[in-house]
């Protein structure tokens, strides 16, 4: 009984950051939009706003997050890519900026996020 008490203690703060409050916006083209929404760890979600579309994936490293993300532009029944990356180093709690530089013929985007633990 002791060891299965030990383990449930032992194994609770691992279970506790199962996800992460995704709070920040995303600007392209002068034109800015907010978001605010909850990501399980390892799961990509997709994002609409206005004619783009932010799909963003984040893990956990440590005490550091890494975000995976791909920004799209629907263009009548087709989706053109501006631009992908990954950022690495994003804290709970801290602000920060993505200059992500656009694709070929596609503009530079700004992604702000700030990583909220639920």
């Amino acid at each position: 009984m002791l060891k299965f008490l030990f383990l449930l203690f032992l194994s609770f703060p691992a279970l506790a950051c199962l996800g992460v409050n995704v709070e920040g916006k995303l600007a392209v083209d002068g034109q800015t939009w907010k978001m605010s929404q909850k990501f399980d760890l390892g799961k990509e979600y997709s994002v609409p706003m206005g004619p783009y579309i932010l799909s963003m994936t984040v893990t956990h490293e440590g005490k550091t997050f890494l975000s995976k993300y791909k920004v799209e532009e629907k263009k009548g029944t087709k989706l053109v890519l501006v631009t992908k990356g990954e950022e690495e180093e994003i804290e709970l709690g801290k602000s920060r900026d993505i200059m992500a530089k656009g694709e070929e013929g596609q503009p530079n985007s700004i992604i702000t996020i700030n990583l909220k633990d639920i």
